[in-house]
């Protein structure tokens, strides 16, 4: 059971459907076909920045992970890496893709991070982002571990529901 909740408290999921669990607190609903940030933080002076955008279907159809400068794009079933597309394994120094079962997965070695997402026709319809080790840092966006009710706020107040 403490496995479980320390799991839980260290990954955040998104699915096609809008719902969003934060790694922390309880999960919520974003439909819009807006771009918005996943995640964001800083960790041993690298820079994380997840962003998301979804379709009129509720399925990602973009998501943006930039890690140290490096930007990889997921979209139309591609996998671009500074706008190259790449196939798997991809093994470069500071970050591995490759096939997870039915997932793929990107694995940082940089940060204590890795994401792993299923792609459908049409787009992601699941999006799984873990850390592995708990921060000390600040972090924002939908999954932020310390202003899920900041961000709730803005959305709130957005209209966005």
């Amino acid at each position: 059971k403490l496995l479980a909740i320390f799991l839980k408290s260290n990954t955040c999921r998104t699915f096609g459907s809008g719902a969003v669990q934060p790694f922390k607190d309880s999960a919520f609903y974003v439909r819009s076909n807006c771009p918005f940030t996943l995640t964001h933080f800083t960790h041993n002076r690298v820079e994380c920045d997840i962003t998301t955008r979804r379709g009129n279907s509720g399925l990602l159809v973009q998501v943006e992970i930039i890690i140290n400068k490096v930007r990889t794009v997921l979209q139309n079933g591609s996998i671009l890496v500074e706008d190259k597309s790449v196939s798997f394994p991809y093994d470069p120094t500071y970050q591995h893709i490759f096939q997870y079962g039915i997932y793929t997965k990107l694995r940082s070695t940089l940060l204590p991070l890795s994401v792993t997402w299923h792609s459908v026709a049409g787009g992601i319809d699941t999006l799984k982002v873990e850390l592995e080790q708990e921060l000390s840092t600040d972090m924002t966006g939908l999954c932020g571990k310390y202003n899920v009710t900041g961000a709730m706020s803005s959305i709130s107040s957005s209209g966005l529901h």
